[in-house]
């Protein structure tokens, strides 16, 4: 043992000596140096060439940490300003929503079922927080948990906002089918009405009694037409109406036309408003040449004058089955 460290420390003794030899007239530089010193020097390049190279990958660690955060911080308030204007956007499509309702003359669901509770509401706490990072421009901040909310709260109000839409759509087809199944229009050429509706003295019994139609006058052979758009229930004789057509409009509409002297359709037809059903005449129980005219809401006869005009339509009246314009 002893011998080996002695021969290691005659070896490391040794001198080594280096010649730079340069390609012009200067002369050779001569460095003489010790072994062990060599390689103390070999080690401490070694040694100082990693430490600068761990040095530099947590520095370049950290750049890249700080780098990635201010991408993700980028991208947040991105993602919140986007957010914030959705729901400015929704805002103003609810507003609008609000307005075709009050133009339709159309309450919400949840309207006519909270109708008499006082006004309630305001921001979650979530809405409050997101509101003032907002205002103090550090949108950044919001944690995502904040910004999940947000989101959850867009998606479920864009939601109820396509319901609402939906049933709007709803409401509009409902109303153009409704009025083209609605009387309102002459079912002849407009003329003289010789018997209103209500109580009279009959002019063949004379017995007074509640007449449920309007009679109007006319020429022999004038055209009789629909009053609406439906379907053609009965066609036939009756006693009292002589020739008579019954329509079904649907939405419990129903009109007669009676004293026919001529018909033109046959049961289970489909028509038109303003579609030629007959001709005036005199038949059944009759003092002369006229139309007899019926509406009847379900079961009940309602006075045909209302229904003479299409503007009527436009007008809020309660039918008994539901408000129409």
């Amino acid at each position: 043992m002893n011998k080996t460290l002695l021969k290691l420390r005659k070896v490391l003794k040794r001198d080594v000596t280096i010649i730079v030899l340069p390609h012009s007239t200067t002369k050779p530089v001569r460095k003489t140096f010790t072994l062990s010193f060599l390689i103390f020097i070999m080690m401490f390049w070694t040694g100082l060439t990693i430490w600068a190279t761990v040095i530099t990958s947590n520095n370049a660690d950290y750049w890249r940490l700080k780098l990635d955060r201010e991408v993700i911080k980028f991208k947040l308030m991105f993602f919140a300003s986007e957010l914030k204007k959705s729901q400015d956007l929704l805002a103003q499509v609810r507003e609008k929503d609000d307005r075709l309702r009050d133009l339709l003359d159309m309450k919400s669901k949840k309207a006519i079922v909270t109708s008499d509770s006082m006004g309630k509401g305001g921001p979650t706490q979530e809405e409050a927080a997101y509101l003032q990072k907002y205002l103090e421009n550090k949108v950044h901040e919001v944690s995502v948990k904040d910004l999940y909310h947000q989101t959850k709260a867009l998606q479920e109000e864009t939601k109820e906002e396509l319901a609402s839409v939906e049933e709007i759509n709803g409401f509009i087809a409902y109303q153009q089918l409704l009025y083209k199944s609605t009387p309102n229009t002459w079912p002849c050429k407009p003329n003289r009405i010789t018997s209103p509706f209500g109580f009279r003295i009959h002019p063949i019994t004379g017995r007074y009694e509640f007449h449920t139609g309007l009679d109007i006058a006319g020429d022999r052979g004038s055209k009789i037409v629909s009053g609406a758009n439906g379907k053609i229930i009965y066609s036939g004789w009756s006693a009292g109406y002589g020739n008579l057509v019954i329509i079904d409009h649907g939405y419990n509409y129903r009109t007669y036309y009676g004293h026919l002297a001529k018909i033109h359709v046959k049961e289970g037809d489909k028509i038109s408003r303003n579609q030629l059903i007959g001709l005036m005449g005199e038949t059944g129980t009759t003092s002369g040449i006229h139309l007899h005219y019926e509406v009847r809401l379900g079961d009940k006869a309602v006075d045909p004058r209302k229904f003479l005009d299409d503007s009527l339509f436009f007008t809020k009246q309660n039918t008994g089955d539901r408000n129409v314009w």
